[in-house]
């Protein structure tokens, strides 16, 4: 199997979004936008999805900050009701999962031979300003047979949900990566974008398999154990700053 990579990955542009309640981990998704200035005096920005999962807490995919070097090139967009809110959030600090490596998805090879970089696809950032609204989305250890998908990229940058199917996971060399078929088509902008059941997000976004002009149904997730030493670590890392 091979997996399709673009600058922007990963989002959802089918089914209707669903009103906003607190500690929904779709309601607590965000748009993150990283923005890097080119020596032509422009600059590239990349787009990605997030959930909230402490009022001033982003959890997103670590490939999405591979650009930038400080956390005043980030900017987090909050959703009401399924569109965003006009203004930007700044961002304080931010930091990749230690076992994160820059630049992964330019590599060649399938899953089976890239799960370790899957695995470690994290990162997390620190508002500048905690949100009173969304209700920050609570994390859990198991994915469920009825596990939903949620990101703001294609169709007008609103809020979009999916449900999942086939969700089974792999360890290939000691990492453990989802892998799950999308009912809605996946492309640019959501990565990053939960994966949640029963209220609580269990994995992220991070990459489509087989996918044609930049879309497609068939996605690896990264799981989220709040538990690990290398969430423990950013957790760490951005309250030190």
């Amino acid at each position: 199997m091979r997996i399709f990579l673009g600058a922007v990955l990963a989002c959802l542009r089918l089914l209707a979004p669903a009103p906003a309640s607190a500690g929904d981990p779709g309601a607590a998704t965000v748009a993150v936008q990283a923005v890097t200035p080119t020596a032509d005096g422009r600059a590239t920005v990349v787009s990605c999805s997030g959930v909230l999962i402490a009022p001033d807490i982003v959890l997103t995919a670590g490939h999405c900050l591979d650009l930038i070097e400080s956390a005043s090139q980030l900017a987090v967009f909050a959703y009401r009701n399924g569109a965003p809110l006009p203004r930007p959030l700044g961002v304080a600090a931010f930091a990749r999962h230690p076992g994160h490596v820059v630049g992964w998805r330019t590599k060649p090879g399938g899953p089976e031979a890239r799960q370790r970089e899957i695995a470690a696809d994290l990162a997390l950032l620190r508002l500048a300003t905690p949100l009173a609204e969304p209700g920050p989305a609570a994390l859990g250890a198991g994915a469920e047979a009825n596990s939903t998908i949620a990101g703001v990229g294609s169709g007008g940058g609103r809020l979009r949900r999916s449900t999942l199917s086939g969700v089974r996971f792999a360890s290939g060399g000691g990492a453990r990566v989802g892998f799950a078929t999308s009912a809605a088509p996946v492309c640019g902008g959501d990565s990053g974008g939960p994966a949640f059941a029963n209220g609580e997000v269990w994995g992220l976004v991070a990459a489509l398999l087989r996918a044609k002009a930049g879309c497609g149904t068939r996605i690896v997730a990264t799981p989220v154990d709040p538990a690990s030493e290398g969430f423990l670590q950013m957790k760490a890392r951005i309250s030190a700053r």
